[in-house]
């Protein structure tokens, strides 16, 4: 993830035409089981941001894929949208 959030951000940035200073990369450790046991999983990429259009959804999902698939050698990645209330989402105690 350190490598990604290197290298990322400013294509990113730009298909979304956001600053670069907008992002936050996180690790988060997950256990996958099926029947009873342990199993192996994809990688699964979580983003959480304010709406965009579809388009601009598609463009990050199909980046964030390729991306992911280049350094895990995954074939299959998922990548979830989690939108953004801006009236519920603080910085420095205001809202956006």
């Amino acid at each position: 993830m350190a490598k990604l959030s290197s290298t990322m951000v400013k294509d990113l940035a730009a298909i979304i035409n956001t600053s670069e200073d907008n992002f936050t990369f996180e690790v988060v450790s997950s256990q996958f089981f099926s029947e009873g046991q342990e199993t192996a999983s994809y990688p699964f990429v979580e983003v959480l941001w304010f709406a965009r259009t579809q388009e601009v959804q598609n463009s990050c999902a199909s980046y964030i894929c390729d991306k992911v698939r280049e350094l895990t050698k995954q074939p299959d990645v998922v990548v979830i949208f989690v939108e953004l209330n801006k009236t519920a989402y603080y910085e420095n105690g205001k809202h956006f």
